[in-house]
């Protein structure tokens, strides 16, 4: 299971996302026949920017949650540099 989060290459704005199949999900993101997301159609393309492997479920939708719940653009600059990191998340609760 993957934590990700896309950029768009039109607007700049990212989203944060978990799947268990990140090259399918990316795919329906930038395909907008395919697009399930109310959030992303229309506002592409997309490009991956960060990704994570948790190894449960649970884990990445609680890690997926922290970052939405941030809502800081600033956090989720400093977590793809790498000056964050989602580690946390990993340990069983």
């Amino acid at each position: 299971m993957f934590v990700y989060i896309l950029r768009s290459l039109r607007t700049g704005r990212y989203y944060v996302g978990s799947t268990e199949d990140l090259s399918f999900r990316l795919d329906e993101h930038n395909r907008p026949e395919k697009n399930r997301s109310r959030w992303t159609r229309g506002r592409g393309p997309w490009e991956l920017v960060y990704q994570r492997r948790f190894s449960t479920i649970r884990n990445a939708r609680r890690a997926e949650r922290f970052v939405k719940g941030m809502k800081s653009r600033d956090f989720i600059d400093k977590l793809i540099s790498g000056e964050y990191n989602l580690d946390q998340f990993e340990r069983s609760a």
